[in-house]
């Protein structure tokens, strides 16, 4: 079975960079295409969605750009499963990812999964990862071997070690004191100088900052006397990336970039801003799912736009690959939907299926329509279940699963059907080697 997926891989990958040399020669331009996504920023954190902390006018310009949903959810409640997610258009269980990668581990994204970077790519895309990328550090598992012709960046968050600072698949530095606070900005310098090289040809960039997630180290020149730490690091981080949308605009690239900003859960215990919502990092709650979602791209995206049907982040692998004339690979189970409808302003997009969220092999959470069930909370039982009206209570305040238990049965059902197509998670151990982490892999105190 494995041998057949990976022929059946590389199949698609050849066809897809025949049909690219073709449509090369056409006159429909494909759209460069650019990914921001911010660690762990709440869904409130930005000005555009009703945060009045931190100062994120770079941001809050993007969505007047375009459009900005307003329920867009990550696929999982934790980086790496959410990022697995989003780089394939699938459940995490369905690529091995279910849980954090630490340094040192064992795993990492499988070489048979096809990922935005080796879609893309094989459609003629100059692509580059920049950041974080936490889906194995392992030689085996770096951007370079899933589709990305450079790399620079961490391979996991910032609060691990060692942190070892890689370019491509080599370990260039080991990030201490004011290598960490600059970070950032060597991120984008970085990313701009891709723009500049690929600006005669269509680019992917995936790009993603290493903050607001903790430890917050940043440059004298970010900080506030008085303010919280947080606040400026999340203006930090929109300053930095009005650097990146003012290079596009100065190399002439913004009329046909498609630029999309995000992030990859909700906030850890302290710090960010949920708004309405309950719950954050590692939480199956709206505070935890529920974040930023911006897209921008001049004469293909109406400006000023809120949409408030619901979008899961699976849903931008199909999207993405339809912008590049690309087809869905016919041998593996896509669990998203094209959403560019609802971005364009063009039409709707109809659910096909719930969304479910999945903690290890167990499904703890269904969303379809306006209810929303939680049958375990991680790795717990929920007895009873909670269900809420997400329309009427977004804060998840009143399990109404008494007063409703016909939805309550029909949610359990579609729980148990799709259950039964959920693999067995093997939990791994293995030794932490670097004595400087707790057995958690995050660097000690």
């Amino acid at each position: 079975m494995v041998a057949y997926r990976v022929m059946t891989r590389r199949s698609w990958l050849r066809t897809a960079a025949s049909a690219a040399a073709a449509r090369a020669q056409s006159a429909v331009p494909r759209p460069n295409i650019v990914w921001i996504w911010a660690d762990n920023l709440a869904y409130a954190d930005l000005g555009v969605y009703g945060g009045k902390r931190a100062r994120t006018p770079h941001l809050d310009q993007l969505a007047a750009s375009g459009v900005r949903l307003t329920q867009y959810y990550i696929a999982h409640v934790v980086c790496s499963p959410s990022r697995a997610a989003l780089l394939t258009g699938r459940q995490p269980f369905r690529t091995g990812i279910v849980a954090v990668l630490r340094p040192d581990s064992p795993g990492g994204i499988p070489h048979d999964e096809i990922t935005l970077g080796e879609a893309l790519r094989a459609r003629g895309y100059a692509t580059q990862a920049i950041g974080k990328w936490h889906l194995g550090d392992r030689p085996e598992y770096l951007p370079t071997r899933h589709g990305f012709d450079h790399y620079f960046g961490l391979p996991y968050s910032m609060d691990m070690l060692p942190t070892h600072l890689y370019r491509d698949a080599s370990i260039i530095e080991d990030l201490e004191g004011d290598k960490v606070r600059t970070l950032t900005v060597r991120y984008v310098d970085e990313a701009i100088r891709f723009l500049r090289a690929s600006r005669n040809r269509p680019f992917f960039l995936y790009f993603s900052h290493t903050i607001p997630h903790a430890p917050l180290n940043l440059p004298p020149a970010a900080l506030t006397p008085g303010r919280d730490l947080y606040e400026d690091a999340v203006t930090h981080m929109d300053e930095q990336t009005g650097r990146l949308l003012a290079a596009l605009d100065e190399l002439k690239l913004r009329e046909n970039t498609l630029v999309i900003f995000s992030s990859d859960n909700g906030p850890m215990r302290v710090g960010g801003d949920t708004g309405p919502f309950r719950g954050g990092i590692n939480d199956a709650h709206e505070g935890g799912l529920r974040v930023p979602f911006i897209a921008s791209w001049p004469g293909r995206i109406p400006p000023g736009r809120a949409v408030d049907t619901p979008a899961i982040a699976y849903d931008v692998f199909p999207t993405l690959l339809r912008l590049a004339g690309a087809r869905l690979p016919q041998d593996r189970v896509y669990d998203g939907q094209d959403i560019w409808p609802l971005l364009s302003g063009e039409g709707s997009v109809t659910r096909t299926a719930p969304f479910f969220w999945v903690y290890l092999d167990n499904v703890t959470t269904i969303r379809d329509g306006r209810w929303k069930l939680h049958v375990g909370d991680r790795d717990r039982a929920l007895d009873p279940p909670e269900l809420y009206d997400i329309v009427a209570d977004p804060g998840e305040t009143r399990s109404l699963s008494s007063q409703y238990p016909d939805v309550v049965a029909r949610l359990r059902d579609a729980i148990a059907r799709f259950q039964a197509a959920i693999p067995k998670a093997w939990r791994l151990d293995y030794t932490v080697r670097d004595p400087r982490k707790l057995k958690s892999g995050v660097r000690r105190k």
